[in-house]
């Protein structure tokens, strides 16, 4: 439409479809270079005078006739119907057409002699005499008025509908068909199949739409595109829209909008899910997590840093843009000098994250990366040095190893051994303590007196002393080898043993955070194996969780802010995750948490096998922002009751791709649904500069591979 009439028509529409999506699209290419162009003007077959088939008289909708037609053009082809109307200010055609349908009613002519009333009654008069009429015959009030005549009853509904069109606002009217395509014949089949399609509209008694040319039919087609084609890019109505005057109930046929119920054809493209508007109160400070639409408008949506620590929560399906957010929001976090953690079992997020740290921030990045088997870095999830630390590093690696083997593989008994072996080895503060460590306490005498000796804690004392001291040689050979297995996948491993058995990790986390650096976690099952990846995000987030509590021996207004960003968290849940949830807030500790569905939270009790919903109760319960990006069925039963009432199942399901629904965090209260589309940008990324960071960390942090080996084989035992 014209710019100066936007405005206008885009609230005409909103006020009749507050659900619709308005968007500006710049006009198309409609003749592309090389290709042949055909174009046409339809034009009333008749005068204007009669009307076209209305869509009260169609059992289809006349779109379907028209889109069908459009929709068998290759890639390579193009065509457009383009309606252009302006009023009709006058009202000179209504009487015109009032007029006529009267004299056909009376079964009269409209000649031009009858439109004159003094030469009417003259002629009226003579005639009389002429055939011996008596004059009284034509005195006033002396007739009782014209008779009316019988018609057929396609006439009679005819001139019905041409009253009915005069008592409506009309309009002046060009329609115009074009096509492009690399021949002429296949350009005017395309145009002469649209001209076929617009017979949807014939009447045979009324009026139909017929094709003609600026130049007469004789000129050669080349002659007739280029002024066609001017006119229709600058959307002029002219040549033949004079003869062209239709009334709003017969363009309301020729264009209306598509609906889902009577319009099947593949290229319409629905609108499958509600745009919603941005809160009243969204904040104009923060970082920006996207950017909503609605109504031609563009409002950047920003996230204050305050309302981070109440945690994000997103879920999506694989592909639809969870990732994308995420790496958005953590290179502001980056650039803007926040500490941040990311936790990618993929390892794309962490690559495009490393690609757009600034050059100033170049030192504070360590990138842990286990497939590096060259210098691997240390991580030891037993590295703790108070009593309360010892208790809860136990008690953390207890629930990590019964998320990777479950409660039945790994149970109460074994649990027991596993939780007082670990208390024992963390007493010994010369040599520390490690996960592999673990299985030699129980299979190695030698070992198991030396490590008790240096154990401090009664309790655990007691438990070799008489416990394991009474247990029977059967009992000790059918347990003990079940109990060592479940660490041979990682005691085995090179790789795993380079790492979980280095008793100083190489890095500090609790200074990281506090310090505000850059953690960048590489969990590549592809690299490293499923399993492995999850036991080292398992260590990693509960050690995030235990670097966040500790802090509470600093006042709150000196605990730096500190990000988590967990993709695909539910590999790295466990019951301690919980706490994250609920307690990090206070130490100022945010989290970004996504993965794919619901059911991922729900695991199973241990007493009855069934359903346990613990997680995922304390996700929902605790989060303060949740991003719905395209989910499932299942899940948008549970989705819609958390974006009730705006939204129901259908919008959940149908949003496309790189776009979500959000109820956002302000100012420590959720609003209302809204929906919201990402941000990629890809113009600050540097691949150099990253390789150079990457390089940078793992000399600083990782240990070359020959003093790991040997540092571990002695620990362990081996002789060489």
């Amino acid at each position: 439409t014209q710019p100066s009439l936007v405005s206008i028509i885009e609230k005409q529409i909103t006020a009749f479809y507050p659900d619709a999506e308005v968007t500006l699209q710049k006009t198309p290419d409609i003749w592309p270079k090389g290709s042949k162009l055909v174009a046409y003007t339809l034009s009333p077959k008749k005068k204007f005078l009669f009307p076209i088939r209305s869509y009260d008289q169609m059992q289809d909708d006349p779109l379907n006739d028209i889109a069908n037609v459009l929709s068998k053009t290759e890639p390579d082809e193009a065509a457009t119907v383009q309606v252009i109307i302006t009023p009709a200010f006058s009202d000179r055609w209504s009487k015109k057409v009032k007029r006529y349908a009267s004299l056909k009613f009376k079964g009269k002519q409209d000649r031009l002699i009858g439109r004159i009333p003094i030469l009417s009654s003259l002629i009226r008069v003579i005639g009389g005499v002429a055939t011996g009429t008596e004059g009284s015959t034509f005195a006033p009030g002396a007739t009782s008025g014209d008779s009316f005549v019988r018609m057929i009853q396609p006439e009679e509904e005819l001139y019905k509908r041409m009253g009915e069109k005069a008592g409506m606002s009309g309009f002046h009217c060009s329609v115009r068909v074009l096509a492009s395509a690399k021949t002429w014949k296949r350009a005017l089949d395309i145009t002469n199949n649209m001209q076929v399609a617009f017979n949807v509209f014939k009447d045979i008694y009324g009026n139909w739409f017929m094709n003609r040319r600026i130049f007469v039919d004789f000129f050669p087609l080349a002659w007739n595109a280029p002024l066609m084609h001017w006119l229709w890019k600058h959307r002029i109505n002219g040549f033949f829209h004079k003869r062209c005057l239709l009334v709003e109930k017969e363009l309301a046929g020729l264009y209306h909008f598509p609906d889902s119920r009577y319009n099947k054809i593949p290229i319409i493209q629905w609108i499958t899910y509600k745009v919603l508007p941005p809160p009243p109160n969204v904040p104009k400070d923060g970082i920006v997590i996207g950017i909503n639409r609605h109504r031609a408008i563009e409002t950047p949506i920003h996230f204050l840093d305050k309302d981070r620590t109440r945690h994000q929560y997103i879920i999506g399906k694989s592909g639809c843009g969870k990732s994308a957010l995420i790496s958005y929001q953590a290179r502001q976090d980056i650039a803007n000098g926040a500490g941040v953690c990311v936790v990618d079992p993929h390892g794309d997020l962490i690559e495009d994250v490393l690609a757009h740290v600034p050059k100033e921030r170049a030192k504070d990045v360590i990138v842990f990366d286990p497939s590096d088997i060259e210098r691997p870095m240390g991580l030891n999830l037993l590295e703790a040095t108070t009593e309360e630390e010892k208790d809860r590093a136990s008690l953390d690696a207890m629930e990590i190893f019964i998320k990777l083997f479950g409660n039945e593989i790994f149970g109460p008994r074994i649990q027991h051994y596993f939780r007082n072996g670990c208390l024992t080895l963390m007493d010994d503060e010369d040599e520390g303590a490690t996960l592999i460590d673990v299985p030699r306490l129980f299979v190695d005498e030698e070992f198991q007196r030396y490590k008790v000796s240096k154990c401090k804690n009664a309790v655990v004392r007691s438990f070799w002393e008489h416990e394991i001291a009474k247990t029977g040689a059967r009992e000790k050979e059918e347990m003990i080898p079940y109990f060592s297995a479940k660490f041979g996948p990682f005691v085995t491993n090179t790789t795993m043993r380079n790492i979980i058995g280095q008793p100083k990790s190489a890095f500090n986390i609790r200074q990281i955070m506090d310090e505000g650096k850059i953690l960048l976690v590489n969990l590549s099952k592809g690299k490293i194996g499923d399993i492995n990846a999850q036991l080292l995000g398992l260590i990693f987030v509960n050690k995030v969780n235990m670097a966040a509590l500790s802090r509470a021996d600093v006042p709150q207004e000196q605990r730096r802010r500190f990000y988590l960003y967990v993709d695909e968290f539910q590999n790295f849940t466990t019951d301690a995750f919980a706490t994250i949830l609920s307690e990090a807030r206070k130490y100022e500790l945010g989290l970004i948490m996504a993965h794919q569905y619901i059911g991922q939270l729900v695991g199973k009790t241990a007493e009855y096998d069934q359903a346990s919903t613990k997680m995922r109760d304390a996700v929902f319960g605790n989060v303060g922002t949740i991003l719905s990006f395209k989910i499932g069925a299942e899940d948008a039963e549970y989705m819609a009751k958390e974006m009730a009432p705006v939204l129901g199942e259908q919008d959940v399901i149908g949003i496309p791709n790189f776009h979500c629904y959000v109820k956002l965090n302000i100012n420590n209260t959720t609003s209302r649904p809204f929906s919201m589309a990402t941000i990629y940008d890809e113009s600050k990324r540097n691949d150099k500069l990253a390789a150079l960071i990457k390089e940078y960390s793992r000399m600083k942090y990782g240990r070359k591979k020959v003093f790991v080996n040997q540092e571990i084989e002695d620990r362990i035992g081996i002789v060489r």
